[in-house]
């Protein structure tokens, strides 16, 4: 579907069906499986074409990611929950 984001740790759809992927960040280069490097994480929107568009970065070490209506809460690996208000548009088009 796209690439170009480093560790990927979580992908959902937000509302009218666009397709979010969340970032852990840039590797640490320590043992495989280890996080990213304290915020470096990113929240990404992945266009039409397979790239990916940063709708919010400087994310520290990003876990999980959630939407509730136009609203992104995204989970540290501290526990953290952050909130990226009006992330997502309408459900289906414009309302009529």
């Amino acid at each position: 579907m796209a690439s170009g984001a480093p560790i990927l740790v979580d992908v959902e759809f937000g509302r009218g069906q666009t397709l979010y992927a969340l970032s852990n960040g840039t590797f640490s280069g320590d043992i495989a499986g280890s996080p990213g490097l304290p915020n470096t994480g990113a929240l990404l929107k992945v266009n039409g074409d397979g790239t990916l568009s940063v709708v919010m970065d400087g994310l520290d070490q990003s876990t999980s990611l959630e939407f509730i209506g136009d609203t992104a809460y995204v989970v540290t690996l501290t526990g953290e929950i952050w909130r990226i208000d009006g992330v997502s548009g309408p459900p289906y088009g414009p309302v009529r």
